[in-house]
């Protein structure tokens, strides 16, 4: 059983089975753990992996679930972000299998209001594709917590060869790129506008453009589909300044509420100090813009 309750704070990302709370309760109990370091915070994605099958686990003597590497624009999937600390850190290690089965690494994952955070997960790295079918019971496991999430199992169909491979497609824009600005053009080569959004956050006025940063306000804007998300994004992270040292915006996930229902959408953050910009009180740039 656990010893300590002291020990140092750690996020872990999740999207297979330990989406299921009762499945890690009872490896737990089978192996004389104490189960309660592993607390839910809430839905999260990681960027630029597929799901897929391509593990094959001995102990449930069938495929498992694993992330495989494509690059930002081609793909997402959704999980679920923990709180752990260092004695449920190595309880994952050892139902995971590190380093031999699946090695644990550090990757950057985004929850709902944008937010982005540094992450231990587990993957297996392998040049093997073989796709190893699940149990239904392991699959379920899967589509349960994601519904529970309130999150979109067509990755998860996909990577069990149901559908092809869906695409993370959404992008949510509040400033210079919303209809009728200057930058509109931008988003008329290579996407199509879908529909009104808002996001959580809170829009300051940065000068010939706004900047959202995060907060408990409401950021109003537009979410466009991409027909070529990784070529849109390539364009939009140069006129954003995403990326390098010094970045004037910060591409992230973000939850979007729009009348179509919740989405996920590729968000741009500012990326420097507000606290010498004017806040916008409405959230809404192009009322602010008038």
């Amino acid at each position: 059983m656990k010893e300590s309750t002291d020990s140092t704070s750690m996020l872990y990302f999740g999207y297979g089975s330990n989406l299921d709370k009762e499945d890690w309760q009872k490896w737990c109990s089978r192996k004389g753990l104490e189960p309660s370091g592993l607390k839910e915070i809430g839905p999260a994605w990681i960027d630029g992996f597929i799901l897929d099958f391509n593990y094959y686990s001995s102990s449930r003597k069938a495929g498992a679930a694993n992330l495989c590497w494509v690059g930002p624009g081609m793909a997402a999937t959704p999980g679920a972000l923990f709180e752990i600390d260092e004695y449920t850190r190595d309880a994952l290690d050892r139902k995971e299998g590190h380093p031999d089965n699946y090695r644990r690494v550090s990757k950057i994952v985004h929850t709902t209001d944008g937010k982005s955070h540094l992450a231990y997960t587990y993957i297996h790295e392998s040049e093997e594709t073989e796709f190893h079918t699940p149990t239904d019971d392991y699959i379920e496991l899967i589509r349960n917590g994601l519904m529970r999430l309130e999150l979109p199992t067509t990755w998860l169909d996909s990577g069990l060869r149901l559908t092809q491979s869906p695409r993370f497609d959404y992008v949510f824009v509040y400033g210079t790129l919303m209809k009728g600005m200057v930058r509109e053009r931008e988003m008329k080569d290579g996407s199509n506008f879908y529909c009104q959004g808002s996001a959580k956050g809170l829009l300051y006025d940065i000068g010939d453009y706004p900047g959202m940063a995060h907060g408990e306000g409401i950021v109003h804007g537009e979410v466009y589909k991409a027909s070529d998300m990784f070529e849109l994004i390539q364009r939009l992270d140069w006129i954003e300044g995403c990326g390098g040292n010094d970045p004037l915006f910060d591409r992230t996930i973000q939850e979007i509420n729009t009348e179509n229902g919740k989405l996920w959408a590729y968000v741009y953050h500012y990326a420097r100090p507000v606290e010498s910009y004017s806040q916008i009180q409405s959230g809404d740039w192009k009322s602010n813009s008038v």
